[in-house]
C-alpha cells in the first residue's frame, strides 16, 4: 500500500457512504462527505420504520462515531447534480483525487401504467420518508383514501402496511403480488409486525383460489396458508386498528381505473399462472393469462423498489439505462477489473477517478448490511486505483485544508446554507432535549427551514 495521502469526495451520507469513508479514513486518506439531506444516515435514518428505535438508535451511534473521525468533513444541505448546488464535474475540477459516489437508489421506479398521474397514486419510497420526517416529504399532504392497493410484497410493503393499519387505521390494505406466497421477498421478522392486521377469511379464499396453480408447482396450497398466517393472533402495535389486510397472488397490474373527476376506483390486474422452474434450484415461472380482473380501491402505493438518479449526471448504462455505468467485463475471469469505476461510453474508457458504490451501483438490493459489504468491497477497488494499481493513477498533490475551503467558498459564493458536523450534532442535541421535555421516545423537525432556523439561532 502507498504511503500517499490523499483527497476524495464522497457523494452521499448513507450506510454505503459512511462506511466507505471508515475505511478509506482507516487506510490514511482524507475524506469530504456531501450530503442531500441536512442530517446523515440515508435509508438508516429515513428508511427504518420510526418504531424501531433500537435498530436506528444502533446505527445512528455507529455513525456519529465515524463522522466524527478527525479525517472525515461532513457537509450536510448541499445537491449534487446537473442543475443543482454543484455538479459532479466541478467537485472534480476542484481537485479531489477521486470521487465515490454513495447517494443510494434516489430515483423514483415507476410502471408507467394508464392513470398512474392521479392524485391518489403514491409511490412507497416518498411515503417512507414521509413518516419517518425526512424535509420536504414531511411536509407534504398525502391524501391516502380507505381502501388501498399496495403493489408488491417485500419489507417496504410491509412497512407501508404498518403505517396504514396503525397509523392511518384505513378500513382495507390489500398486497398485490404478481407470483404466488411461497415466493414473497419480504421476511418472517416484517410480516409478524403486521400480521395481526391479517384478514384470515380472505387469505384463506385467495388461497383457494389460487390452490391448482400452487400444485402445479408442487406446492401445498395449505401448507402456504398456514404459513402465511401463522402469527395473525399477534396483536398489532395499535390495538383496535379496524384495517384488514389482504392479499391478491398471482396478479400483474397493468391499469389504473379512475372516474371523470380524476379519482382512483380500482386497479386493474392481469392474473398470471405458475409454471414449473426450468432448473430445480429455481423458482417457479409466471406467465399472464391474459385474463384480467378490476380490484376496487381508492388509493394506489407503488412498492416496487427504486432505481438511480440520472440527473447526477453520470454516464449511463447503453443496455440498461436505470443504471450507472460500470467497466464491463467478466468478473468470474478478470477479477481485477474495476467493476466500481464508472465507464464513459461515449469514450469507450473509464472514468478512472470516478466510482460508484451501494444502492447507487444496485438499486434496492438488501439492507444495511449489504450496503457496507457493497461499499467496503468498493473500496478495496478505490484503495487499489490509488495506489497505482490501475493505468491511471491520482495526482495526489491536493492539500485536503485548501480543498475544503475553495469548495465552502463556491458553495458561499453560491449561497448555499450547508451545514456541518458540529451542527448535526447541536441539532440532535436540541431533538433530543424536546423528546425529553415532551416524554415522547424521539422527536425531529421535519422542516428544512425550522432545523435551520434553530442551527442559526443556536449560533
Amino acid at each position: 500500500m502507498s504511503d500517499e495521502t490523499y483527497t476524495l469526495a464522497v457523494l452521499g451520507a448513507g450506510p454505503a457512504a459512511i462506511y466507505g469513508a471508515d475505511k478509506l479514513a482507516d487506510a490514511g486518506h482524507d475524506i469530504v462527505m456531501l450530503n442531500r439531506d441536512i442530517k446523515p444516515g440515508g435509508l438508516a435514518e429515513f428508511g427504518i420504520y420510526p418504531t424501531k428505535y433500537r435498530m436506528k438508535g444502533g446505527l445512528r451511534q455507529v455513525f456519529r462515531r465515524i463522522l466524527d473521525r478527525d479525517r472525515i468533513h461532513y457537509i450536510g444541505n448541499v445537491k449534487a447534480g446537473m442543475e443543482a448546488d454543484i455538479r459532479v464535474d466541478e467537485i472534480r475540477d476542484l481537485g479531489f483525487d477521486a470521487i465515490v459516489t454513495a447517494v443510494g437508489a434516489q430515483g423514483t421506479r415507476w410502471l408507467g401504467l394508464p392513470g398512474e398521474d392521479a392524485e391518489a397514486v403514491f409511490h412507497a419510497k416518498d411515503l417512507v420518508y414521509h413518516f419517518n420526517k425526512l424535509p420536504p416529504f414531511s411536509e407534504r399532504e398525502y391524501p391516502i383514501g380507505d381502501d388501498v392497493c399496495v403493489i408488491g410484497l417485500g419489507n417496504v410493503c410491509l412497512d407501508i402496511v404498518h403505517w396504514l393499519s396503525c397509523e392511518k387505521q384505513v378500513d382495507s390494505v390489500t398486497a398485490v403480488y404478481r407470483r404466488g406466497p411461497a415466493e414473497r421477498p419480504c421476511t418472517e421478522r416484517e410480516l409478524k409486525i403486521v400480521s395481526g392486521a391479517m384478514d384470515v377469511e380472505q387469505i384463506q379464499a385467495e388461497i383457494d383460489a389460487i390452490a391448482e396453480d400452487l400444485e402445479r408447482v408442487d406446492q401445498d396450497p395449505e401448507e402456504e396458508f398456514e404459513d402465511l398466517v401463522e402469527y395473525a393472533d399477534e396483536p398489532l402495535e395499535a390495538e383496535g386498528s379496524p384495517t384488514d389486510f389482504r392479499f391478491r397472488f398471482l396478479r400483474s397490474p397493468v391499469g389504473i381505473e379512475t372516474d371523470e373527476d380524476g379519482q382512483v376506483t380500482g386497479l386493474e390486474v392481469e392474473k398470471n399462472a405458475l409454471r414449473p422452474p426450468e432448473d430445480e434450484d429455481d423458482r417457479p415461472g409466471i406467465e399472464g393469462t391474459g385474463e384480467h380482473d378490476m380490484l376496487s380501491c381508492d388509493t394506489v402505493i407503488f412498492a416496487i423498489g427504486d432505481k438511480i438518479e440520472p440527473s447526477l449526471g453520470l454516464p449511463l448504462d447503453p443496455d440498461h439505462g436505470e443504471e450507472f455505468a460500470t467497466v464491463p467485463g467478466d468478473w468470474d475471469k478478470h477479477p481485477d477489473r474495476p467493476r466500481y469505476m464508472v465507464w464513459d461510453p461515449d469514450r469507450g474508457e473509464p472514468l478512472w477517478d470516478t466510482f460508484v458504490v451501494g444502492w447507487a451501483r444496485e438499486a434496492s438490493d438488501g439492507l444495511v448490511g449489504k450496503a457496507k459489504q457493497d461499499a467496503e468491497q468498493g473500496c478495496d477497488e478505490i484503495l487499489a486505483y490509488l495506489d497505482g494499481d490501475f493505468s491511471i493513477a491520482p495526482g495526489g498533490d491536493a492539500d485536503p485544508d485548501e480543498l475544503l475551503d475553495d469548495l465552502l467558498d463556491l458553495l458561499d459564493e453560491r449561497d448555499v446554507r450547508y451545514v456541518t458536523f458540529p451542527e448535526v450534532q447541536a441539532l440532535e442535541d436540541r431533538e433530543e432535549r424536546i423528546a425529553d421535555e415532551r416524554n415522547l421516545e424521539e422527536f425531529k423537525f421535519s422542516s428544512i427551514d425550522r432545523m435551520l432556523e434553530v442551527l442559526d439561532e443556536a449560533g
